[in-house]
């Protein structure tokens, strides 16, 4: 854990360094971006959506979950999941203010989680839907129940993993965004964007959360940086953006978030 904690502070001081604000952006694109989303994520919030979050954080009902990775049960109370998994509100902004500005109208995400960010990203006029695949089927259980309070037509939500569900149902779907937050492993996000480079042509954002989870991830986000097909990259920290279809040299940036 130690090893971990000096290997996320370590890159985030780099970050920091790096990192460049609105005055170094010169491409139009890249100004109303920040200008529009990045920034405004600060101030903006669903405030329906955040009651909910405000009542998982106080939901002392415990649940057995079972890890896939390690083969084993264990039980956590819904408090803890919700103050250990959700985004921050600024992030969950950040996804709605994102979608609205791409003009984005079908939404792919993979780690529903307890479905916050779900809501956040339904919640654009223009959205007709959020697909959604989640592991557990307890966590999407109770994803299910704040679905029901807010946008649940707009919301469909598979229980699966992304090996088993993903590539379907993108062909299905034809997403035009995709929030990949499931499994934190580079093999897991390159199959995920594989996927929707070859079957999603429409596609206009692909955003990989917590690209600094681990040193496989951070390899994994930077082969993909590299990938000359991806002519705009960029670096949040809290996650990387890739805009697989636009028109311009290849670019690379840290942007401050």
């Amino acid at each position: 854990m130690i090893r971990l904690f000096l290997f996320r502070l370590r890159h985030y001081l780099k970050y920091r360094f790096r990192a460049v604000g609105l005055h170094s952006l010169h491409s139009p694109f890249l100004f109303e971006l920040y200008n529009l989303v990045i920034k405004t994520s600060l101030d903006f919030r669903l405030e329906n959506v955040e009651k909910l979050r405000k009542e998982l954080k106080a939901d002392h009902q415990i649940i057995d979950l079972y890890d896939l990775k390690e083969k084993k049960n264990y039980r956590k109370t819904i408090r803890s999941i919700a103050q250990t998994s959700l985004s921050k509100p600024k992030f969950s902004a950040f996804l709605y203010l994102l979608i609205n500005h791409l003009k984005v109208t079908r939404v792919m995400e993979t780690g529903t989680s307890l479905g916050i960010n779900s809501l956040y990203m339904a919640g654009p006029e223009r959205v007709k839907k959020v697909s959604t695949i989640e592991a557990s089927p307890i966590i999407a259980s109770i994803a299910k129940k704040q679905f029901s309070k807010l946008l649940q037509h707009k919301i469909e939500i598979k229980v699966g993993t992304v090996q088993e569900e993903f590539e379907a149902l993108i062909v299905k779907e034809q997403p035009e965004i995709c929030f990949i937050d499931a499994d934190h492993r580079a093999e897991a996000v390159k199959l995920c964007v594989d996927h929707l480079i070859n079957h999603c042509p429409h596609i206009k954002c692909i955003i990989v959360h917590d690209i600094y989870w681990s040193d496989d991830m951070f390899q994994g986000w930077n082969d993909l940086v590299k990938k000359n097909a991806f002519t705009l990259t960029i670096d949040l920290f809290q996650a990387g953006l890739i805009f697989p279809n636009m028109d311009m040299p290849k670019q690379h940036f840290t942007l401050r978030f």
